[in-house]
């Protein structure tokens, strides 16, 4: 069921969570864009329709667990959030959890992402693969579904990976802990992926998956813009993991951003990304302005 931005519109939603106090700044990734006009256009919308279906899920579960299980335990239902690089895909996990949050007080929700389950870098480097930084090689994958398979077991806190952008390295003893959340939320880039040679996969967890999509010029375009507002100023830390290009000049920085775009995040998003489109519930498309213009349910 495809819906153009005006024919989504046109639909009557009752539109009943209040943002006046979200804090956008605190949502909104670096060089990406969001308004409260496409919040409440968009996102409310969509927010209550996955509640409803969280909702149903839970009841049925709870049948299952009264009438066959004889055995009550809260099985959190987990939301994918997938797509190419640099397409905003952490603005919309952000949004999407505070949105959830305020829809539902009385639910429990959380967000992990999987940036902590990539390979250490010292790691990437014994392997050689330290350019494949972001393929599916690069992570830790069955580490990842064991969290995910306790996460949906209903174990409590469960400890999960972190990852610093600054350093571009997985933060050492430092875990944010899952505990039984009624919605947890997950943001990956390759979340949705498949493998002949595994008997699981991430995706045999994921109670709904959405996949955030644009035109691949479009992503490069908003990927150099933001390469050089970190060089302007993550980079200048000399914690950083780039500090070594923050005194490139204009043309430099470019040039660069283009070269880790053509050989690393291009091929990887043509690779083994973008194939998992098809694999999605939903399919939200984003236009040069940043903003959703077609939503398109795979499956309801």
């Amino acid at each position: 069921m495809y819906f153009t931005k005006s024919e989504w519109l046109k639909n009557e939603f009752s539109k009943t969570i209040d943002i006046q106090n979200l804090d956008l700044q605190k949502i909104v990734s670096l060089n990406d864009k969001l308004t409260q006009k496409e919040i409440c256009d968009i996102y409310i919308p969509l927010v209550e329709y996955l509640s409803e279906k969280v909702k149903k899920e839970k009841a049925f579960l709870t049948y299952v667990q009264d009438n066959i299980l004889n055995n009550k335990k809260e099985i959190p239902f987990i939301l994918g959030i997938s797509g190419g690089v640099s397409v905003g895909k952490s603005t919309m996990s952000r949004l999407f959890l505070e949105l959830l949050r305020l829809y539902n007080p009385n639910w429990k929700i959380d967000l992990i992402t999987t940036d902590g389950y990539i390979y250490p870098k010292q790691k990437l480097f014994e392997k050689g693969i330290m350019t494949k930084k972001g393929f599916p090689e690069s992570y830790e994958t069955e580490k990842l579904i064991k969290d995910l398979k306790k996460i949906k077991y209903g174990h409590d806190n469960v400890p999960t990976y972190t990852y610093s952008h600054l350093t571009y390295d997985r933060l050492k003893d430092n875990y944010y802990y899952i505990n039984r959340p009624d919605i947890l939320i997950i943001e990956g880039v390759n979340i949705f992926q498949t493998n002949n040679y595994s008997e699981e996969l991430v995706s045999d967890y994921l109670d709904y998956k959405i996949y955030l999509d644009s035109e691949i010029p479009q992503m490069k375009k908003w990927y150099i813009e933001r390469f050089f507002k970190l060089q302007q100023e993550a980079f200048q830390n000399p914690e950083s993991h780039f500090y070594q290009y923050k005194d490139l000049n204009k043309q430099e920085t470019e040039n660069l951003a283009i070269e880790l775009w053509e050989n690393i995040n291009e091929v990887n998003i043509n690779k083994n990304i973008l194939p998992t489109k098809k694999r999605a519930d939903l399919v939200l498309h984003k236009d040069a302005n940043h903003e959703i213009d077609n939503i398109n349910f795979q499956r309801f």
